[in-house]
């Protein structure tokens, strides 16, 4: 064409720079104009627009979540530079995010609609636009925590990835917070097993039995009554989650004030049960005297 021939003879003369930089100007106006019409030619009704779900990358720390979103559907993909209309919410529950842009000289709509694994802080995050096609987001969580997860869901979407190189700054410091924490539910569970302990020790010697039961000092077996009935007691240990055996007895039918035999083969017969179970699960074994704790047979 003439303004190429003219271009190429221009070389080697003094006002050539000059010259450069106005063809250099005017030819991105014209890829500006070309791409603006080809942009014109892309459906202008909303709902036929596409829609990109967004690329992202996660990390944490024990208090925050970190995001990195790209205006693209795979992290690999090319798509929009900038985008318009931003509309940024979060909930307790969810990150919700969603804008307008073009890419290929096509409009789209750029969404990314998450519920995450726990509760965040609505009123602590922020967001900022960073390299060309990209955002960035901290959110405070409601508590913190290390979640095993982003998501609620436990399926993950194909496009999040760990943002590893943010990952690697907090590895140190969540490592910490997982030590510290285990140490604390540790002696949580001591003291609270220590508490229901004595809590049952003291039930059990409420549950005073008749002179003649022969259950008055067996160590296998549990003394049960009205006053101390772990089947009713919210504890973890022993109570109403456990499995209980129980034999409701009475030592006047057995002959037990007179010492005779059935007395003796009950006995017998469930302290061993109550040594076997104690090997092989983690079932107890209790006993009632009916003798003394009449009421409590009649409803067992």
């Amino acid at each position: 064409s003439l303004s190429r021939e003219l271009v190429l003879a221009s070389h080697g003369i003094a006002s050539f720079g000059s010259l450069e930089k106005v063809v250099r100007r005017e030819v991105t106006h014209i890829k500006q104009n070309a791409d603006d019409l080809l942009l014109a030619l892309s459906p202008q009704d909303e709902s036929r627009i596409g829609v990109v779900r967004c690329a992202t990358q996660w990390a944490q720390n024990s208090s925050a979540i970190f995001l990195s979103i790209k205006f693209a559907h795979r992290w690999s993909s090319p798509g929009a530079l900038k985008v318009q209309d931003e509309k940024i919410e979060v909930s307790p529950c969810c990150f919700n995010f969603s804008a307008s842009g073009d890419h290929s000289q096509l409009r789209k709509r750029y969404a990314l609609d998450f519920h995450f694994f726990g509760e965040v802080d609505p009123e602590r995050w922020s967001w900022q636009l960073a390299s060309a096609g990209r955002m960035t987001a901290e959110i405070r969580k409601r508590e913190s925590h290390n979640w095993p997860r982003l998501l609620e869901s436990k399926s993950k979407p194909g496009n999040l990835q760990v943002w590893d190189s943010m990952q690697d700054r907090w590895k140190s410091e969540l490592k910490e917070f997982d030590k510290q924490r285990k140490a604390k539910d540790a002696d949580s569970n001591e003291g609270l097993e220590a508490a229901e302990e004595e809590q049952h020790s003291s039930g059990r010697r409420k549950c005073v039995d008749s002179r003649a039961s022969p259950f008055s000092s067996a160590g296998h077996i549990a003394r049960l009554c009205e006053s101390y009935w772990p089947p009713r007691m919210d504890t973890q240990k022993q109570g109403k989650s456990a499995t209980w055996l129980v034999l409701f007895h009475s030592p006047q039918d057995m002959k037990c004030y007179d010492r005779g035999d059935e007395c003796q083969k009950v006995r017998d017969r469930w302290e061993a049960v109550g040594r076997k179970v104690e090997q092989v699960s983690e079932a107890l074994v209790g006993a009632v005297d009916c003798d003394r704790h009449a009421d409590l047979c009649k409803r067992g």
